[in-house]
């Protein structure tokens, strides 16, 4: 029986020539095989328990918002790449990518991924996949074993790494209550940013696991903390692109050296929030949505 501590079951997600071992948290694997019982009249009990859909799986972990990977000329970590990729995607196939944990692995399809961003504190982000498997192979396999895939972490490097509050700016998210002037603006304390993914696996007549699975739709949100209330629902298709730029601690003097950016895309207001309360601050919310 091994044995794995958590400093060694590194997490790391691969796509082609693009891989990136995260700085994760946790990792969380599930797996189950659904099968009903037959039963014919005149018999006591069933013949027996047969398939009734193929066996699925999924993944999912939490990390730490890296924000000084380089994939494709696009700065962030691998699994904002894998986001962005796919909602601006004009088709719809999607290949999968290759994930693996303390010695599991498989192929996964995206499902969910978000990350937070407050004033001064450090980011983190969330992700999870679904395992469809192909062939004849099971979907997640893998020895519970050392990883060989252990992050290389470098101490000077970790703090412009990460993102954090103290540099970034959500001024583009900020609600306005009047025209022009800054006194009427809201301040932004934190945002909550997440989007999901629907995918649709094709299954092929005499073959368990699905020959494709094609991307369908996307919603994406954004949870926005500030100090100023406006509803702000109006009953019109107007739309705006909103901006997050996250950064890092990098020098006091150029932050921008090193940060991630997600456009939302025609993102509409859906519903805004407050709540008060003896010796509170009051802070309200609004949920800013997209649809892909």
């Amino acid at each position: 029986m091994a044995t794995v501590f958590y400093d060694k079951a590194s997490v790391s997600v691969e796509w082609g020539a693009v891989k990136e071992t995260l700085l994760a948290s946790d990792f969380t694997v599930n797996f189950s095989s659904s099968a009903q019982p037959l039963y014919a009249i005149g018999g006591k009990g069933p013949l027996g328990q047969f398939p009734s859909a193929a066996r699925v799986g999924d993944a999912s972990f939490n990390f730490y918002t890296s924000i000084t990977g380089e994939n494709y000329g696009q700065n962030g970590n691998i699994l904002n790449f894998l986001a962005s990729g796919i909602k601006n995607s004009i088709g719809s196939t999607g290949s999968g990518v290759f994930i693996s944990g303390a010695g599991v692995s498989g192929i996964g399809f995206l499902n969910s991924y978000g990350f937070n961003v407050a004033s001064n504190s450090i980011s983190t982000s969330s992700a999870s996949f679904t395992f469809f498997g192909s062939g004849v192979q099971l979907p997640v396999s893998g020895r519970l074993a050392d990883s060989t895939r252990l992050p290389v972490i470098n101490a000077d490097k970790l703090a412009t790494g990460i993102a954090h509050g103290r540099y970034t700016a959500l001024n583009t998210l900020r609600t306005t209550i009047g025209e022009g002037s800054a006194s009427d603006q809201g301040t932004v304390f934190g945002a909550d940013y997440s989007i999901s993914f629907n995918h649709s696996p094709i299954y092929k007549l005499g073959q368990e696991f699905p020959v494709l699975s094609l991307y369908t739709t996307a919603q994406e949100s954004i949870n926005v903390t500030e100090d100023v209330f406006n509803s702000g629902l109006t009953f019109d298709e107007s739309a705006s692109n909103y901006m997050l730029t996250l950064k890092g601690l990098d020098t006091p003097g150029a932050p921008e050296a090193t940060s991630m950016e997600v456009e939302m895309i025609s993102g509409k207001q859906m519903s805004t929030s407050m709540s008060a309360g003896l010796d509170d601050i009051v802070r309200t919310q609004k949920t800013i949505t997209a649809a892909y």
